[in-house]
């Protein structure tokens, strides 16, 4: 079932007792828990949604792009530098080509840019999407769980509940998350060494 923000953030609202809201938007007409529950979710989603998708290599939210060298170069050290794009949460690596080899690739991040000394960058990242529907189920509980902590106290002065919704996301929520998220892939980087390649091309070590 495909859920939209608004789904969310009821979600995240039932988990903690809290008026659920028909829209983001503010309306004076409706009672004042509805309004501060549609005050709070507009401040703490999108940091809520950030936190989680920031935590983890997500399937469901993994990108691949080319990046767009810059006419400016770094001041020192690096050659070259290239501007992310613009909805990347959280680089998961670069690699100087197509084949994606992840013969460790040096590069540093310094705010919205990728600094390097090779002359292509090819990216996987973390993204954030505008349609929360391409996002795995479990991955939107994860979202819908971090936001309820964050609700919780605001709403309801509730430290134990808090503190019971921290320890059901750290215990179960995230790590069935993560470990189905994982169990999907059949590949893995695995940067290259004397050890690897001697060994696959049958060369002894020198």
């Amino acid at each position: 079932m495909a859920l939209s923000k608004i789904d969310l953030c009821n979600q995240a609202l039932l988990k903690v007792g809290a008026e659920t809201i028909a829209s983001l938007d503010i309306n004076q007409n409706d009672s004042e828990p509805v309004i501060q529950s549609a005050k709070l979710c507009n401040i703490l989603f999108s940091q809520a949604l950030e936190e989680v998708l920031r935590s983890y290599r997500w399937n469901s939210a993994t990108k691949r792009v080319q990046l767009t060298q810059l006419s400016t170069t770094p001041s020192f050290k690096w050659k070259f530098q290239y501007q992310l794009p613009n909805d990347c949460i959280r680089v998961v690596n670069a690699y100087e080509t197509t084949d994606a080899i992840d013969d460790g690739t040096t590069y540093v991040i310094e705010g919205k840019t990728l600094l390097t000394d090779y002359n292509t960058v090819f990216l996987l990242y973390i993204y954030n999407p505008e349609d929360l529907s391409v996002l795995d189920p479990l991955l939107r509980k994860c979202i819908i769980q971090n936001l309820a902590i964050k609700l919780s106290v605001p709403l309801q002065l509730d430290l134990k509940m808090q503190n019971n919704l921290i320890e059901e996301y750290n215990t179960t929520i995230l790590p069935e998350a993560r470990s189905v998220d994982t169990l999907e892939n059949k590949y893995w980087d695995m940067e290259e060494s004397n050890f690897i390649t001697s060994r696959y091309n049958n060369s002894p070590i020198i």
